[in-house]
């Protein structure tokens, strides 16, 4: 299986993970939600903190460990390493940005994403996806490069 059908994979597997712990409970993802929603709501409970935890750790060690998994099986050179790198932590960073932030959560909105006291307006702040999605970028394509040159130092 090539490189883009594990990116397929990986990306789906991520978006079940967030899109199911949002159907479950939105607030464990209160703090990556807009300005215009956190201003209106509650802080997170230090319930909600440790709960997002059973929801982070999951999908943390999708996020690093799926790519990770794939580029030691492949035993290549650093700039494959890091070329493979880039296309998951990149690849989901812009499905991130632009699927499930921009088309599902500010066009689309879906009901179980709304948190009792915001309204379905307080989701569609674009600009605030864009410029998270470009850090989420620049961060993936930072950390490529890391993890490419740590690999090739073991």
């Amino acid at each position: 299986m090539n490189v883009l059908m594990h990116l397929v994979i990986y990306n789906l597997a991520a978006s079940i993970l967030v899109y199911g712990s949002l159907a479950f409970y939105p607030r464990l993802w209160l703090h990556r939600m807009p300005p215009e929603v956190r201003n209106k709501v509650q802080d997170k409970t230090p319930q909600e903190r440790k709960s997002f935890l059973v929801v982070a750790i999951p999908f943390l060690l999708l996020l690093f460990g799926y790519p990770l998994m794939y580029i030691l099986q492949t035993k290549a050179d650093f700039i494959t390493n890091f070329l493979n790198l880039a296309i998951f932590f990149a690849g989901f960073a812009l499905w991130d940005t632009l699927v499930l932030d921009l088309l599902i959560f500010c066009t689309f909105t879906p009901r179980f994403v709304i948190i009792k006291g915001t309204e379905r307006k307080d989701y569609s702040n674009m600009q605030y996806h864009i410029q998270s999605g470009v850090k989420g970028l620049m961060m993936s394509l930072v950390f490529s490069g890391i993890a490419a040159l740590t690999l090739l130092l073991f």
